[in-house]
């Protein structure tokens, strides 16, 4: 059974996926920034299917087989694994320069770097009691100490072991030392990281700085030097870093989802859902006002005039962003009013916004609130889990 509901998972993704880029194909030829409006809400159902799908497979083998259906927490593993495999077909058409052998490598070491802490959360899920009590105050306490040290250095510390990490050329260091320097801004450590797309990342707490390959590979040394300095902002945030930890509202709740539902049944799995939904919109706020502060001391250390702005176009036509997010969901601010920030005119018109996901994304996130709340008020009043 466990592994019809790979098969499954991987063939519904894969079939999903196909059908919602036909639009995306129809618009090869277009320019890039329309491309990419086509293309976000494909790629948001295809993110949110990875976990969405699996939980909705789970809880239908739930309801439907109670007691021949394998344990869920195996359930939602391999289903997983099975989206995933059925997701890349996806990128591979969406970005031709990636080989296969590499997708596969990256997709693995990354998923195996995400199971590793889900499976911190679901052992906690299935030993939280029934009730609240010490015990759970333990379990609690526990969770939060390994997100601590995992969001510090755990997680690099796993993915240099299963080789997702290269030591930085010297062109980078020399860059990001030089930048820093100027900045008055101390780094710690700065990272390689193996990955087909063009990204750059800040860890403020550990006053660490990532790169992808890509990166390197797409940008020019003053472009990169640009880049460095929005990096370099966060690691001077200060206590406002700290802000940003409120999406771990988003996941961390749901651990006390036994004695949550047992105490206060629908109620309580409502409560949690308002969490998960809230936690994002409170994300976007906070990182929106330190991604504009950012911008605006990168702007103010790019080596030449319209050098960050020129840096952040490369980015996002290469990683096929939308240069205006939909309905200002985004954790950055759009790409064009970036650009006008810097003082910079597109050369394109504001492009529209694009769709927040697509129909079957929707289709899918709609089916597992469905599907939980019957889970719920099935097992009120039952053993759980």
């Amino acid at each position: 059974m466990l592994i019809l509901a790979a098969a499954l998972s991987g063939a519904i993704v894969f079939v999903t996926n196909w059908l919602a880029l036909i639009p995306w194909r129809r618009r090869k030829d277009r320019h890039w920034t329309e491309r990419a409006r086509v293309y976000y809400p494909v790629r948001v159902a295809a993110g949110s299917n990875l976990w969405v799908l699996p939980a909705v497979l789970t809880m239908t083998a739930l309801l439907l087989w109670p007691e021949g259906s394998p344990h869920w927490a195996l359930m939602f593993l391999v289903t997983v694994i099975g989206a995933v495999a059925g997701t890349l077909p996806m990128d591979l058409e969406v970005f031709p320069r990636i080989r296969f052998n590499e997708l596969l490598r990256q997709a693995a070491m990354s998923w195996v770097i995400r199971f590793l802490m889900w499976f911190v959360f679901l052992g906690a899920i299935v030993l939280m009691p029934e009730k609240f009590n010490a015990w759970t105050l333990v379990i609690a306490a526990a969770v939060v100490v390994l997100c601590v040290v995992w969001n510090h250095d755990g997680w690099l510390w796993v993915g240099r072991k299963l080789g997702l990490f290269l030591p930085p050329p010297d062109r980078l260091q020399t860059i990001v030392g030089k930048t820093a320097a100027a900045m008055n801004v101390s780094v710690r450590e700065i990272c390689l990281m193996r990955s087909f797309l063009a990204l750059a990342y800040a860890m403020p707490a550990t006053r660490r700085l990532l790169f992808s390959e890509r990166l390197l590979q797409l940008l020019s040394d003053d472009e990169l030097e640009a880049i460095s300095a929005h990096e370099l902002a966060h690691l001077s945030e200060g206590w406002r870093q700290y802000q940003r930890y409120v999406i771990w509202l988003m996941f961390l709740p749901w651990i006390f989802f036994r004695p949550t539902v047992h105490a206060f049944e629908l109620a309580g799995f409502l409560l949690l859902l308002a969490l998960t939904l809230l936690a994002p919109l409170l994300f976007q706020r906070v990182s929106r006002k330190l991604e504009v502060r950012a911008d605006r001391i990168a702007q103010s250390n790019e080596p030449d005039p319209g050098t960050y702005a020129r840096a952040l176009l490369r980015l996002y036509e290469d990683n096929l962003l939308p240069a205006v997010d939909a309905k200002n969901r985004a954790t950055h601010p759009h790409l064009y009013d970036r650009l006008l920030a810097c003082g910079v005119t597109p050369d394109f018109p504001r492009p529209a916004p694009p769709r927040p996901m697509s129909l079957h994304g929707l289709i899918f996130s709609v089916a597992l609130g469905a599907l939980a709340a019957i889970l719920v008020i099935r097992l009120t009043g039952r053993t759980f889990l």
